[in-house]
C-alpha cells in the first residue's frame, strides 16, 4: 500500500471509528476525500537550459549565453545587464501579469530597452534529449503586447515569427502545469510559483511569503490534504451555508405559535359571541314574529285572543325547555368542576352539585307574590340572589332556606413537566367557562321568557294591545341592534381568520427554515469533525517532512563559519501548520525567518538556506520537479554586510556539489575575494 493510501486508510478508519458521523456522512467524508486527496502527475523528465538569447531587454542591447547544461556564473560590474539577463529567462517563462497594478509589484515594467519597439528572449531547452526553443516577444503596438511561442526542433523547422501560443504550452513544457492548475488563484500566481526556483534580489522572499507556499510544499512531498480540508471548507460554505434569516427562525417560529395559539382563542370566543348573538338573535325574532301574529293593525284594533293563546303556549313550552336544558348544563358543568378537581389533585371545595340546587332555587322563586298575586320583577329577583333579601319582606332570607354557589379558582402552579396534563386541564376550564356562559345566557332567556309570558297572560285577562305595540317597536329595534353587532363579530371573525390563514402559512415556512438551519448546522459541525480529523493528520505529515528539513538545514549551516550562521546549533519548524522556521545560535539569539534583520543579509541567508534545504530534500525523495533550474540573483546586494560576505561566497561555490542534480545559474558582481572555488564549480560568463 502506497503512503498516499495509508493516509486515506487512517482518516477513514477515524471517520469509521467516531459516532459524530451517521452512514450519510461517512459516505460524504469518503467521497471528499478520494475527489480531493489527489496527487498531481509529475512527468519524470529531463530539462535542460541549453542556451538562452535576450534583445533589447531593459539594460541588454543583445546578448546570447550558451549554457550547454552547465553550472554558470554571470559575472560582471554593476549595471552590465546581469540582473536584467535573469529577469529576461524568468520573463520568458511566465510573462507579465496582465494588470498594471501587478506587474509593478513584480517590478516587470519598462521592460523594453529605451529607443526600442520590441524586446525578445529566447530560450533553447533539451527536453529527454529533443530540442526546444520558448520564444517571447513584447511589443510596443498601440500598447504593449507580449506572447509566448513553442517550437519543437527549431534547428530543422526554423522560428514561425507569426504564431502565437499560449502560456500553458510553456508551462507543460517545463513541467509545472500540475501547479499551476492546483495552486494559481490569480495569472501572476505562476511568479511564485517559479519563485521556488529563482532568488532574485528583486524579493528574496517571493515564494516564502506566498499564502500558498505550505499547499505548495504539501503537494510536492506528498502532504495532500490541505485540498481537502479546503474542499470540505467550501461544501461548507455552498452546500451548508446558514444564513440570517435561517438563524431568526427559531426563534420567529415560537413568537409566530404564539400569536396564532393566541388568534385561535380569540377566534373561538368571536364565535362563542356570534353563537350567543345568533340565538338571541333567532328568539327575538320568534318573538316578533308572535307579537306580529298578535296585533291585528286594523282600524278596530281588535285583539286576537287566540293567537295570544297559542303565543302563551308557544312561551311556556319554550320556557319548560330552556329550564330542561338549564338543568343538563348544571349537571355538565358539575361533571367538569369534578375533573379539573381530579386534575389538580385537590380536595373538592364543594359539591358541584350546588350548582343545580342553586338554579332550581333561582327557579323556584315565584312569578307572582303569592300574597297580593303582584309580579316579581327583576329588581326583587336581584336583591335575592346578590343581598339575600326576600322579595315579599325585603329582609333577609335564613341560610337554611337559601343556597349559595361558591367558586374556586383552580391553582394556577402548573409544572413544565405537567404539560400534556396542563393542555387538557386548559381544555376542561375552557368547556367548563363556556358552560358558565351558556348557564348564565339560558338564564337570562329564562327570565326574558318569563317576562314576556306575564305580559301575554295580563292581555289575555286585560284584553288591552298597547303594550304589546310598544313591545313590537322595541323589539323591531333590538333586532336592528343585535344584527349590527352579529355583523360587526362576523368581520372580525374573517379578519382573524385571515391572520390564521397568514400564520399558518408562514409558520409552515418557518418550520422548513428552521429544519434546513438544523440540518445545515449539524453538517456544518460534521464537517468540522471531519476537518478536525483531516487536519491533525495534516500536521503529523507535516512534522514528519518539517524534522526531515531541519535537519538538511542544520547540515547546510556547516558551511557558514564566520557570519550570522557560524554558530548555529538548531534550526525549528514551529507547529504552526507554515513553513516558517527558527535559527537558534549557541548564544541563545533565535533568528526568526519571518522578521530577517535588513541591515544584513540575513534574508538572503534565510532564503539561500530555505531554497536549498527544499530542493535538497526533494533531491533525495522518489519524486522529483521536471524543471531542476536553480537562479540565484546578487546574492551580494548588501555592500554593508561584509560579514557575511565569505560566508556566502563559500556557501553558493558549493552548491553544484549540494544539489548535483541542478542546473545552477548565479549571477553577482565582481568581488574581491578567491575566486578559484567558484571556477572549479562554475563556468564563467563574463558581462
Amino acid at each position: 500500500m502506497s503512503s498516499e493510501e495509508n493516509i486515506i486508510q487512517d482518516i477513514l478508519e477515524q471517520v469509521e471509528s467516531s459516532d459524530k458521523f451517521t452512514e450519510d456522512d461517512k459516505k460524504e467524508c469518503r467521497k471528499l476525500l478520494e475527489n480531493n486527496y489527489r496527487d498531481i502527475s509529475l512527468d519524470d523528465r529531463e530539462i535542460i537550459l541549453q542556451r538562452a538569447r535576450v534583445d533589447n531587454f531593459e539594460a541588454i542591447s543583445s546578448k546570447e549565453i550558451d549554457f550547454g547544461g552547465e553550472d554558470t556564473v554571470l559575472y560582471g560590474e554593476n549595471t552590465t545587464g546581469k540582473t536584467s539577463f535573469i529577469e529576461a529567462l524568468e520573463f520568458n517563462l511566465a510573462g507579465r501579469p496582465e494588470h498594471s497594478v501587478y506587474r509593478s509589484q513584480f517590478e516587470l515594467t519598462d521592460l523594453i530597452r529605451k529607443g526600442r519597439s520590441a524586446a525578445r528572449t529566447n530560450t533553447y531547452w533539451q527536453v529527454n534529449g529533443e530540442n526546444y526553443l520558448i520564444s517571447r516577444i513584447l511589443k510596443r503596438d498601440n500598447g504593449l503586447v507580449e506572447y509566448p511561442r513553442v517550437t519543437q526542433s527549431p534547428e530543422t523547422r526554423g522560428i514561425e515569427e507569426d504564431r502565437r501560443d499560449n502560456q500553458a504550452k510553456v508551462s507543460d513544457l517545463i513541467g509545472i502545469s500540475p501547479l499551476e492548475e492546483r495552486l494559481s488563484e490569480r495569472p501572476y500566481d505562476l511568479y511564485r510559483i517559479l519563485g521556488l526556483f529563482f532568488t532574485t534580489s528583486k524579493n528574496w522572499r517571493l515564494f516564502m511569503d506566498w499564502n500558498k507556499a505550505a499547499d505548495m510544499l504539501d503537494i510536492i512531498f506528498r502532504v495532500n490534504l490541505t485540498n481537502v480540508i479546503n474542499a470540505s471548507k467550501a461544501r461548507m460554505e455552498e452546500k451548508y451555508s446558514i444564513d440570517s434569516d435561517a438563524e431568526k427562525a427559531t426563534l420567529q417560529l415560537n413568537n409566530r405559535k404564539d400569536e396564532k395559539q393566541t388568534v385561535e382563542s380569540e377566534i373561538r370566543s368571536l364565535e362563542q359571541e356570534r353563537d350567543r348573538i345568533s340565538t338571541e338573535l333567532a328568539d327575538l325574532r320568534d318573538q316578533l314574529r308572535s307579537v306580529r301574529r298578535t296585533l291585528k293593525e286594523e282600524t278596530d284594533s281588535e285583539v286576537n285572543a287566540d293567537e295570544l293563546q297559542s303565543r302563551k303556549n308557544t312561551l311556556e313550552s319554550k320556557e319548560a325547555s330552556i329550564q330542561r336544558q338549564l338543568r343538563d348544563k348544571a349537571e355538565q358543568l358539575a361533571k367538569k368542576r369534578r375533573l379539573i378537581n381530579r386534575y389538580e389533585d385537590t380536595d373538592l371545595k364543594e359539591d358541584v352539585d350546588v350548582v343545580a340546587d342553586e338554579v332550581k332555587n333561582l327557579m323556584s322563586v315565584p312569578d307572582q307574590c303569592p300574597i297580593c298575586a303582584n309580579k316579581v320583577d327583576k329588581e326583587q329577583r336581584a336583591r335575592f340572589l346578590e343581598h339575600n333579601h326576600c322579595p315579599l319582606c325585603n329582609k333577609d332570607v335564613p341560610e337554611d332556606r337559601r343556597r349559595v354557589e361558591k367558586e374556586y379558582q383552580a391553582d394556577e402552579s402548573i409544572t413544565a413537566i405537567q404539560e400534556k396534563h396542563e393542555e387538557k386541564l386548559d381544555k376542561l376550564e375552557q368547556e367548563r367557562d363556556s358552560l358558565k356562559f351558556d348557564i348564565n345566557t339560558l338564564q337570562e332567556r329564562l327570565e326574558d321568557t318569563q317576562s314576556q309570558l306575564e305580559q301575554v297572560k295580563q292581555v289575555l285577562e286585560e284584553g288591552e294591545i298597547g303594550e304589546l305595540v310598544d313591545e313590537r317597536e322595541e323589539l323591531e329595534q333590538e333586532e336592528r341592534g343585535l344584527e349590527e353587532e352579529l355583523a360587526k363579530v362576523q368581520g372580525k371573525i374573517d379578519s382573524k381568520e385571515n391572520r390564521l390563514e397568514e400564520l399558518e402559512s408562514e409558520v409552515e415556512e418557518l418550520e422548513a427554515l428552521v429544519e434546513e438551519f438544523e440540518q445545515n448546522n449539524r453538517k456544518r459541525q460534521m464537517l468540522s469533525s471531519f476537518n478536525t480529523i483531516v487536519q491533525n493528520k495534516r500536521d503529523r505529515e507535516q512534522r514528519k517532512l518539517k524534522d526531515r528539513l531541519e535537519e538538511v538545514m542544520l547540515e547546510l549551516t556547516d558551511y557558514f563559519t564566520e557570519g550570522t550562521f557560524s554558530d548555529v546549533v538548531d534550526v525549528v519548524f514551529p507547529d504552526k501548520g507554515q513553513y516558517t522556521f527558527e535559527i537558534h545560535k549557541s548564544d541563545g539569539t533565535i533568528l526568526d525567518s519571518t522578521d530577517p534583520q535588513e541591515s544584513t543579509a540575513e534574508v538572503v541567508l534565510h532564503a539561500l538556506l530555505f531554497h536549498t534545504a527544499v530542493l535538497k530534500e526533494l533531491d533525495t525523495t522518489n519524486r522529483n520537479l521536471p524543471l531542476r533550474l536553480f537562479v540565484i540573483d546578487s546574492a551580494f546586494t548588501n555592500e554593508q554586510d561584509m560579514w557575511n560576505e565569505r560566508d556566502l561566497a563559500a556557501f553558493l561555490s558549493e552548491l553544484p556539489d549540494i544539489l548535483n542534480n541542478y542546473q545552477i545559474i548565479i549571477s553577482m558582481a565582481e568581488i574581491d575575494m578567491d575566486l578559484s572555488s567558484f571556477k572549479r564549480n562554475y563556468r564563467f560568463e563574463q558581462f
